[in-house]
């Protein structure tokens, strides 16, 4: 009779950590509620991609600034540029903002800046349309904070706190079966032990 008691405690004590390593799972989604995409109706309409036309300059070099919601330059942000998913340049702006990447070949393309995407259709200096931009003015804005803290690093430390669970969770679990094939060798002994016929 306490063999199967310390079974069953056993097995509660297995089904309530697995339990706890998959709701540690999603408590970054319960800390930062339903996404914003989540709320927004559903539209089988696409928001249509603003393209603009920009010339290469006199050396064939994309360039441009990146500023503020203020129209502050801003220095030390990387720009991107990409075709589809390829990336074709990177580069970094300078402390006045401006940047400059050579050798970009005329195409269309999408300039990443942080988390915003522009896209823009690059003519040599002689084939721009008229009307086509010399440069470009990317607008990034600084990043945005909770309660004192970087977004970004809220969230790693979630998900440094939800893996840091649920591998717990999951080593305990190791080390309770193990445990427990341990009590069941012991307990196959004992009854090897009671049915062996004692000697006169």
């Amino acid at each position: 009779m306490k063999r199967i008691l310390r079974r069953k405690t056993w097995t509660w004590s297995l089904t309530a950590l697995s339990c706890v390593g998959l709701l540690m799972g999603q408590l970054p989604a319960w800390a930062f509620g339903p996404s914003p995409e989540a709320n927004k109706p559903a539209s089988g309409t696409q928001p249509a991609t603003s393209i603009s036309d920009v010339a290469l300059d006199e050396t064939g070099h994309f360039s441009g600034q990146v500023v503020d919601d203020q129209g502050q330059s801003r220095g030390g942000i990387v720009v991107v540029l990409r075709q589809g998913h390829r990336e074709v340049a990177r580069t970094q702006t300078d402390s006045r903002g401006h940047f400059a990447m050579a050798n970009i070949p005329a195409g269309l393309y999408q300039v990443d800046v942080g988390s915003t995407r522009s896209v823009y259709r690059i003519w040599t200096n002689e084939s721009a349309p008229p009307g086509s931009r010399q440069q470009v003015v990317l607008v990034s804005s600084p990043e945005q904070i909770v309660r004192g803290n970087h977004i970004e690093g809220t969230i790693d430390q979630l998900d440094a706190i939800t893996l840091a669970l649920v591998s717990t969770s999951i080593a305990s679990l190791v080390v309770a079966g193990i445990t427990l094939d341990k009590v069941d060798d012991l307990e196959r002994q004992l009854d090897d032990l009671e049915i062996q016929p004692r000697s006169p």
